[in-house]
């Protein structure tokens, strides 16, 4: 298998756009989703580059899908978390192991160059095949939960 990961480029926006409305559409608690905002945050992560970045997960050299991954200090858990926001793999390209590749690539890499006190792997609790990957690679279920007010712009 040959898995690859580069920074989206204004470029991707079209197939960015397509994907993440894809993700939205099959999580069902979104589907209230109607403006679609990865092109605001492939522009925010191009000038916050310290703040996280928008991927583009490649395999055999075709899109199969991309991850939003971010950092943030936590006071609970002593430093940096790197968080991974939306990881969305295309359908034809699922179950071939490229999430979990991605997912230890995250975690073989902070091994080999220490940062982050840990990892935050964002998924619904509906999502059984998320859930049972996460637990596979040793990311356990987080008892917190999350509760979010939008303001409206």
């Amino acid at each position: 298998m040959n898995t690859s990961y580069r920074s989206a480029r204004l470029t991707d926006a079209e197939e960015l756009t397509i994907m993440s409305m894809e993700l939205y559409n099959e999580v069902v608690n979104r589907k209230d989703f109607t403006e679609n905002r990865i092109v605001a945050s492939l522009r925010f992560y191009e000038e916050n580059s310290n703040m996280g970045e928008v991927l583009m997960l490649e395999y055999n050299s075709r899109l199969a899908g991309y991850a939003i991954v971010f950092r943030f200090w936590s006071n609970e858990y002593g430093g940096l978390i790197l968080g991974v926001d939306e990881l969305f793999i295309r359908k034809p390209f699922r179950r071939l192991g490229i999430a979990k590749t991605f997912i230890n690539s995250l975690i073989s890499e902070e091994k080999n160059n220490p940062l982050f006190a840990g990892v935050e792997m964002e998924g619904h609790a509906d999502n059984d095949v998320a859930n049972k990957l996460y637990a596979s690679i040793g990311v356990p279920k987080n008892n917190n939960s999350f509760y979010i007010r939008l303001f409206k712009r």
